[in-house]
């Protein structure tokens, strides 16, 4: 039997297996159970979070013959329906269909009643691509449909749909999955699949999903071709190219230390592993998240990580101040906007050059220990105190504290 790609395979069949947009699942449901079914519909939002795989959802609801609500995936109609093969809804993508004849063509058709099902049903994917002529060959079908007739349209771009469509259709915004959702629904797939994953490993696989269900799944396919049936944190990793903590620790070490050459060195063994430096500084990204996080005391399930990585951090977060990890991730998340651009700049010799700034600041000193130390210093004598990982000097002039060489705050 073929392989079939898990984003296929585990692509949801009823609104209870939507992860993440249950707000539309439920409104849905009610207008179905109640008939106030609206003849068109626009699914709009970002990669992966369900438009498509809902619109055919919301298909076999109203086509399915055992109307419970919900669709029984048993009845002809609804396998016509997720194979592709129902003669009453019709799928077309508008990027590559999108001028004034193909939709004429397809609104033809639409004149006749449904053949084996309740209603005839045009989903339109990337809906936003359709040309302003093929728009208004639309919309008088759009004004006055047939009764049997339901549109459902899909866009990642709702903006450059015209305000004449938009004032004509009910619209739904589907949101982005949140990382713990794709984490959760990860660990289902594979606890039917039999197979062993990590937590921190399908954590990353998550997280660089960037809030898309689809992606997460095309990159855990990768992940487990690679890894096979045991995917631990340290094969996500080596499989997608990501950077291991340990240089993250030992770059965050070579900041405290000021050690420029230190941080430069660590860049070059993330690149000789094959990083990209886009990819190391998404990396730190997050790990100074789950830095700052540690020293507000978050667990290790709410940061989703290992206990063993949060007693890490713990252990080094004393040798900052806050306002060090803020000025760093500050500092940081400039730096990877600059890299990302891609304006014909050299993103190592920017990230050098920031991880130089950053070594080689003074730390954030504790304005109130200074003057404390200033004010007991005794008359005529330099005191001298370790603030902050730098010294803070004071002398006595005329009864009255002078800093030298003050920590900059």
């Amino acid at each position: 039997m073929p392989y079939i790609a898990m984003a296929r395979k585990w692509r949801p069949r009823t609104f209870d297996e939507m992860v993440g947009q249950e707000h539309i699942a439920q409104t849905l449901k009610n207008a179905l159970a109640t008939g106030n079914i609206h003849h068109a519909f626009m699914f709009s939002g970002t990669r992966g979070v369900g438009k498509t795989t809902s619109a055919r959802i919301l298909a076999s609801m109203l086509n399915c013959t055992a109307e419970s609500g919900k669709p029984c995936c048993e009845c002809e109609s609804c396998k016509a329906i997720a194979a592709g093969l129902s003669m009453d809804v019709v799928e077309m993508d508008a990027a590559s269909n999108n001028g004034v004849d193909d939709m004429r063509e397809i609104l033809s058709d639409t004149q006749y009643p449904p053949m084996n099902s309740k209603y005839r049903i045009l989903i339109i994917d990337e809906v936003h691509a359709i040309s302003k002529a093929a728009w208004n060959s639309m919309l008088k079908t759009l004004e006055e449909p047939p009764p049997y007739l339901v549109f459902i349209f899909a866009t990642t771009e709702i903006n450059k749909v015209p305000a004449t469509i938009l004032s004509r259709v009910l619209s739904f915004d589907f949101r982005r999955i949140s990382p713990l959702q794709i984490s959760k629904r990860l660990a289902f797939i594979c606890e039917q699949e039999g197979i062993k994953a990590a937590p921190e490993a399908l954590s990353i696989i998550s997280e660089k999903a960037d809030g898309s269900m689809r992606d997460a799944l095309t990159i855990f396919d990768e992940v487990f071709v690679y890894s096979g049936n045991t995917i631990t944190k340290e094969t996500v990793q080596s499989a997608l190219g990501i950077p291991p903590d340990t240089l993250y620790f030992e770059l965050l070490k070579a900041f405290e230390a000021h050690d420029a050459k230190g941080s430069f060195e660590i860049l070059e063994k993330a690149m000789a592993a094959g990083a990209e430096i886009q990819m190391f500084l998404d990396g730190f990204v997050k790990f100074l998240r789950n830095f700052l996080y540690a020293r507000i005391g978050l667990s290790a399930e709410q940061l989703e990580i290992s206990q063993a990585s949060l007693d890490s951090l713990k252990a080094l977060a004393p040798t900052f101040e806050q306002g060090d990890i803020l000025r760093i991730v500050k500092i940081i998340t400039e730096l990877n906007e600059k890299c990302s651009a891609k304006h014909g700049l050299n993103p190592r010799l920017l990230a050098e050059t920031e991880f130089s700034k950053i070594a080689w600041l003074d730390r954030v000193a504790n304005i109130k220990e200074v003057l404390e130390n200033m004010q007991n210093a005794p008359p005529n004598e330099v005191s001298q105190k370790k603030i902050g990982g730098f010294t803070a000097q004071a002398t006595a002039r005329n009864g009255r504290g002078v800093a030298g060489n003050a920590p900059t705050v």
